[in-house]
């Protein structure tokens, strides 16, 4: 169940015609509305930050199938480029060569480098062999339509050098001192088969990930950007660069920030809830420093069988930092039953061996009731 509290000051944007919802998604509600009722040339946008449970894209995934069957399907959102071992729903990857991620660790919450990762918070650079990667949008539905990419890279010597091919049609991207350690954007329109190949043919320029969307102006719809990354926690998003990030979330205009942690917290030999709440407000408020109007949305974490009882105090202190934020709250670990309920739903096939993740069909249902519940206070009048 969604509960919420009172939007932080400056949080809800002016409806659309008709009456104003009510809530901590008010806004977000409102977009929707004038989405349906064909008011809207812009898309819906749904950020999600999170942990292993978003990263494969099954939960996210479930979300964004749902949400764009009712109001539009505006693409698959952000998608990692170069990253091996990576899933995103409708989207086939290439991969040829060696390639190497950093930080080598984008869970971790100490800070590193610049801290300027791109709005996922990883970079991916080919080192070695024939360095080529590519991504092909498999989505049918998307296949007569327009699709609009924004290319992220970030160059780091004056060698680097990256030829990029938008369904066949090539551009060459060489580095200048001025560019270097740098986030750039590349934009491209695609009408067709919907493919991006990189192939990097000098140095060793990094890649921050690609925005694949229909054009808003003909095909407005609902796109969600799955930000989850294995491991995280909420520090480790606020040990990123807050004015490159923020950058970078600001390239285009968000309604609903959800933020997916506290999992990764539970292993934490000595519970430290008053620092998670804290994190989770510091977070919380560093985006809707970049996005004001958007609604937004706090999910706890599920139950987990080796960290049962560390979970329900992360709860209620995430539960309080959605309260101190303005942030609607969904609770993963009641829903899903409390305590113990990790087990049940293994025992029902519907969760991993590992204690911790669910499997496709227990994503699925997480899906499902975390949809019905975002929309619970919607009205269409």
């Amino acid at each position: 169940m969604v509960t919420s509290a009172a939007p932080v000051e400056g949080s809800s944007a002016a409806p659309v015609k008709g009456p104003p919802h009510t809530g901590a998604l008010a806004s977000f509600h409102d977009a929707l509305r004038a989405l349906e009722h064909h008011q809207r040339r812009q898309h819906v946008r749904i950020v999600w930050l999170g942990d292993s449970h978003a990263q494969a894209d099954f939960w996210t995934g479930g979300v964004r199938s749902a949400l764009q069957r009712r109001f539009g399907n505006a693409g698959p959102g952000f998608v990692h480029i170069g990253m091996d071992h990576y899933r995103h729903q409708d989207v086939d990857f290439v991969l040829r060569g060696s390639w190497r991620m950093r930080p080598k660790q984008p869970s971790s919450v100490a800070p590193w480098g610049d801290g300027a990762f791109g709005l996922g918070g990883v970079l991916n650079a080919g080192f070695a062999g024939k360095r080529v990667a590519g991504i092909h949008v498999t989505d049918s539905e998307l296949a007569q339509k327009t699709l609009r990419w924004d290319l992220c890279y970030k160059p780091a010597s004056e060698l680097d050098r990256f030829q990029v091919a938008f369904d066949g049609a090539t551009r060459l991207v060489s580095a200048t001192r001025a560019d270097l350690n740098l986030l750039h954007h590349l934009e491209h329109e695609t009408h067709g088969a919907h493919q991006l190949e990189l192939q990097v043919q000098e140095g060793t320029p990094d890649f921050c990930g690609v925005w694949v969307t229909t054009d808003p102006g003909l095909n407005p719809g609902v796109v969600l950007d799955n930000l989850g990354i294995n491991g995280a926690r909420y520090a480790t998003a606020l040990a990123w660069d807050e004015k490159a990030w923020g950058a970078e979330l600001g390239r285009h205009a968000t309604d609903l920030l959800v933020f997916e942690f506290g999992g990764n917290e539970a292993s934490d030999v000595v519970g430290k809830p008053d620092s998670y709440r804290e994190n989770a407000v510091k977070l919380v408020r560093r985006a809707k420093l970049v996005a004001p109007n958007a609604a937004c949305m706090v999910i706890g974490p599920a139950d987990r069988t080796d960290r049962a009882a560390q979970i329900p105090p992360i709860v209620v202190a995430l539960q309080r930092a959605a309260t101190e934020a303005g942030c609607a709250f969904w609770d993963t670990w009641k829903t899903m039953g409390g305590t113990g309920s990790l087990a049940k739903w293994r025992d029902d096939q519907k969760a991993a061996k590992d204690g911790v993740h669910l499997v496709p069909k227990g994503y699925a249902e997480l899906a499902a009731l975390l949809t019905e519940d975002l929309l619970s206070g919607y009205r269409r009048d």
